[in-house]
């Protein structure tokens, strides 16, 4: 009877010693698994902690590359400002110096057209609907605020050179002029500034521009009729060019004078 409650007590003891064992062994295990999770945590926020640290410090990176651009960029900016403040106070310098130009060549300019138009007025009567309508169309160019004062000086000077090439240039047309108070159609030659005469197409009136009379003079048939024909083929380029002889005015009398 004895031996049998030893026997009980004793596989009781087992039984329990075994399940204290598969206690501890669980817990321990339980505590592994958490453990290894919890680091396994830890790793993947050290890893995610790395990650971003690396992006930030690329960035900080690229930030100081791009900076270092920007203060490149800068200076190049910086010494493009420095010569176009320098172009502008010229700029300034050169406008305020035209203005000053301006107001002085504008009384000038203004001077010539009048002096031009006095000059056609003086001179021999040939075109002179043409020369007068020119210096007509300078005094209104002259009132246009919208044409800067270079134009008007150059068409100005343009028409000077016009006038200077008249004094240098043979050349006919025709034209009406009154003549023994009747109008009449004639062929004109201009010899420079040298003769300005006329001749009809019969050759029945011939006569020449007396400077000194500022009128229409008759000029001798027999001594110019043949001269001043020729000079007008010379002139429309239907003869080769040659002397002829031509009227100069001396003492309000008409002299003979030769040209080419």
């Amino acid at each position: 009877m004895i031996n049998i409650q030893n026997k009980t007590l004793l596989l009781a003891t087992i039984v329990f010693c075994t399940s204290a064992q598969s206690a501890t062994v669980n817990q321990v295990i339980q505590e592994g698994t958490k453990r290894v999770t919890e680091n396994a945590r830890s790793q993947h926020n050290i890893d995610k902690i790395a990650d971003i640290t690396e992006r930030n410090h690329a960035d900080y990176r690229q930030t100081t590359q791009s900076l270092d651009n920007l203060k490149v960029y800068n200076k190049l900016l910086q010494k493009q400002v420095d010569n176009q403040q320098q172009r502008m106070a010229s700029l300034r310098v050169s406008l305020d110096n035209t203005a000053q130009m301006q107001r002085d060549i504008m009384p000038l300019v203004e001077e010539m057209v009048q002096n031009l138009g006095d000059f056609i007025g003086l001179d021999m009567p040939f075109l002179l609907n043409e020369r007068k309508t020119r210096v007509a169309q300078l005094k209104i160019l002259l009132d246009q605020s919208n044409i800067d004062i270079a134009e008007k000086f150059r068409q100005v000077t343009e028409t000077y050179q016009v006038e200077m090439d008249y004094g240098r240039t043979i050349e006919s047309f025709r034209d009406t002029l009154l003549i023994d108070n009747t109008e009449r159609e004639l062929n004109l030659l201009r010899v420079g500034r040298i003769a300005l005469m006329y001749r009809s197409e019969d050759g029945k009136h011939l006569g020449h521009w007396n400077k000194n009379k500022q009128q229409w003079q008759a000029l001798d048939a027999s001594q110019y009729d043949r001269s001043i024909k020729n000079g007008i083929a010379i002139a429309l380029k239907q003869k080769a060019p040659s002397l002829i002889t031509i009227p100069v005015t001396a003492d309000n009398k008409p002299t003979q004078g030769a040209a080419q």
